[in-house]
This record gives C-alpha cells, sequence and structure tokens, in this order.
C-alpha cells in the first residue's frame, strides 16, 4: 500500500510566527493577511459558540439548521460589504457553485480565463453552456474570443479570480468591462478569495479597488446590462472559516432558488461561525489592520526590488516570485527553511507558471525587522 509523503504538520494557529514540525518558524505562507486565524478574542468566541450551540444544528439552513451565530456572521457581512444581506456557507470554495447557478439565465456562452482558480474552472461546467478560455489576464484575446465564439444576440459570461493565489495579480475587471457593454446583457463573476478583507477602501476586494463597486454588485440577476457578480471567503484575511455571497435580497432569494446548498447542506460548524462573527467584529473596528497590510506589502515589494527580482506593483498581500528553474526554487524554499522562514514552493497550481513558484504571503501582523530578515536571507540564498 503507498501513502503520500507526510507532508509538514502545523502545530499552532497561523501567525508571522508559526510552529511547525516542532520548530517556530517566521512564516510567510497561507492567507492569514490581517493575522486574526490565531487572535485571542477569535478563539475565546469559537469555544463560547461551541460550548453554547454544540458542534453545529445538525440540518440544513432551509429547515432549523439557523443559530443566532450563523446570522451574526451574515449580519456583519452585509455590514462589512454594505449590502442588503449575505449568505454564509461552510467553504468559500462552492461560492462559485452556488453564484453561477443563480446567473444562469444571463448566460450562453461562458467565457474563463485559462488561470482560473479551480473553483472557477470546476464552476463553469455546471450550466452545460459551452466554456471557452481566454489568455490569462489578456483583455485582447478576450475581445477576439467574443467576437469569434458569442453570436450576436448571445449572452457572455466572463469568469475570473479578482486576485490570483499564486502571484497576487489582479484581474483587469475593468478592462473586461468595456468590452462587454455592448452587450444586451453580459455578466462578469468573480471568484475574490483574496481579494475580501485586503484591498479596498473599505476592504471589499477588486472591485472597490478598481473603482467599479456600486449598489449594482451582486444585485437583481434578473435586470439588464452589464453585471457584475462577486463570492470570496471569510477563511483568509478576515480570519474565520466558511464563504460568502454579499447581495441584494431579490440575489439571496435567487441562490435559494436555483442552488440546492440552502436545503441540502449542513450550516457552518458553531465554533466557525462563532470565530468568524468575532473576527468580522474586529475588522469592522480596526480598518488600521488593512492599512498597516499595504504598508507591509508595499515595504517587501520595494525590497525586492533592491534585489534585483522582478516584482510587479500589485497593492496585494501576495508576491509571486520565479528564479530560475523548478529545481532551483526548491533550493530557495529549502535554505530559507533551515534558516528559520518558511517561504512556500508550489510546483503546479492555478495561475503558476510552468516551473511553478515561491509564494510570499505578508501579514499585517509582520514586523519591520521580520521583513528585513527575509530579505537578508533571500539576498543570501539567491
Amino acid at each position: 500500500m503507498e501513502f503520500w509523503p507526510n507532508p509538514p504538520l502545523m502545530e499552532g494557529p497561523p501567525g508571522a510566527l508559526t510552529r511547525i514540525d516542532g520548530k517556530e518558524y517566521l512564516y510567510f505562507g497561507g492567507t492569514s493577511y490581517l493575522g486574526l486565524s490565531g487572535h485571542p478574542e477569535v478563539i475565546r468566541a469559537g469555544c463560547e459558540a461551541l460550548r453554547r450551540y454544540g458542534v453545529h444544528t445538525s440540518t440544513s439552513r432551509s429547515g432549523y439548521g439557523n443559530s443566532p451565530i450563523t446570522l451574526d456572521v451574515e449580519r456583519l457581512a452585509a455590514e462589512f460589504f454594505g449590502t442588503a444581506g449575505a449568505f454564509y456557507f461552510a467553504s468559500g470554495y462552492f461560492g462559485n457553485h452556488i453564484l453561477i447557478q443563480a446567473v444562469a439565465d444571463r448566460a450562453d456562452v461562458v467565457l474563463a480565463d485559462e488561470s482560473a482558480h479551480y473553483c472557477l474552472a470546476e464552476a463553469s461546467h455546471l450550466l452545460g453552456r459551452p466554456v471557452v478560455s481566454f489568455r490569462h489576464r489578456d483583455p485582447d484575446d478576450l475581445r477576439q474570443k467574443l467576437r469569434e465564439r458569442v453570436p450576436q444576440g448571445q449572452r457572455p459570461l466572463v469568469l475570473t479570480d479578482g486576485i490570483f493565489s499564486t502571484t497576487g495579480a489582479v484581474a483587469p475587471i475593468d478592462r473586461y468591462a468595456e468590452l462587454l457593454r455592448d452587450f444586451g446583457r453580459a455578466t462578469i463573476l468573480i471568484d475574490d478569495a483574496h481579494g475580501f478583507g485586503t484591498i479596498g477602501r473599505h476592504g471589499r476586494g477588486t472591485l472597490e479597488h478598481l473603482g467599479l463597486w456600486s449598489e449594482q454588485v451582486n444585485a437583481d440577476p434578473a435586470r439588464d446590462g452589464l453585471g457584475f457578480f462577486v463570492c470570496g471567503t471569510l477563511s483568509k484575511a478576515i480570519g474565520g472559516f466558511g464563504g460568502v455571497l454579499p447581495g441584494s435580497l431579490a440575489l439571496l432569494d435567487r441562490m435559494r432558488q436555483t442552488s440546492h446548498y440552502y436545503e441540502g447542506a449542513s450550516a457552518p460548524m458553531s465554533a466557525a461561525a462563532g470565530a468568524t462573527a468575532k473576527a468580522m467584529e474586529i475588522v469592522l473596528g480596526q480598518p488600521q489592520l488593512r492599512q498597516r497590510l499595504e504598508i507591509n506589502a508595499r515595504r517587501l515589494r520595494c525590497g525586492l526590488r533592491v534585489l534585483g527580482l522582478a516584482v510587479d506593483d500589485w497593492p496585494t498581500p501576495i508576491i509571486g516570485l520565479s528564479i530560475g528553474n523548478g529545481e532551483n526554487m526548491r533550493r530557495i524554499h529549502h535554505e530559507l527553511r533551515l534558516a528559520g522562514i518558511i517561504v512556500p514552493y508550489f510546483a503546479a497550481y492555478s495561475a503558476a507558471g510552468p516551473a511553478g513558484g515561491l509564494r510570499i504571503a505578508v501579514f499585517a501582523t509582520h514586523t519591520e525587522n521580520m521583513l528585513d530578515r527575509l530579505l537578508a536571507e533571500l539576498s543570501r540564498v539567491l
């Protein structure tokens, strides 16, 4: 019988300093961008919810599966995003699967970024419509595909990540929108798992960063014109766990009609909901966390350029590095780990190049000394 090689074991909450395989490391991996996954108030709230409500409600949301703590998450998410309501569910991975069915009546042809995350790629086939790939972050290729593959009178649905998870690149959704405005009804659906909580004036993600967030985002799917629909997670920057779909009451009602998730899946676990609600309270009350994250990301990008590395000027907390071939990047990862620093290497992942890449995740809780130490060790091993 064959087994997977033993994976690294995280033996404590993720943070700027994280215990892995019995040793404390300076950690630049994962997605806890605001540093809340191990926040003591968040942990206490999760424990209290578990004691009060049990593991979970043991039934779906359509019956007796709602609990006060689940509804608290939805209330706080609606406040954070400035929407009429929100739908909170167990995993952000399924957000696209839920949302794409709600906008099915707006789509005749699906056009997906070739490097879209796995969850978007899977969701693209749920509608049974033709699926066309366009080159990664390439508005010109999208324009060509629209001309060639979307007959007159048909409605295009464009799928893309907001922030790509391995590189930190921002999708040029504003330019996609320009191409789609001439269609009677067109749709852009965005997975913004890494944008929620990290960029935009209020932390609402990629659409807000690009000046596209308005009351028309996640509005009524039946309306004509260009529609923006976005889903994401509370498991990354926000520091909780589970997926979230903020939106209008019309969209929320439509999702319950078109997807069986509300009636067929268990509600999120009580501990996860309790921790998530507290994390959202902290994010709402402490906007300086996002400001600190932005400062740290900018400082590290500048330092990497001083080392001679090609780093794009995105405002995101993800910095993807491609340095030589895969063997060289594995070496850099290994030598950094020997020095007590974790910078993950991905041999293959959505949006990663053919040789894979090193992925640096910046947290709001990294200090200047921590960033400087990473730069010093990188300078030594390059």
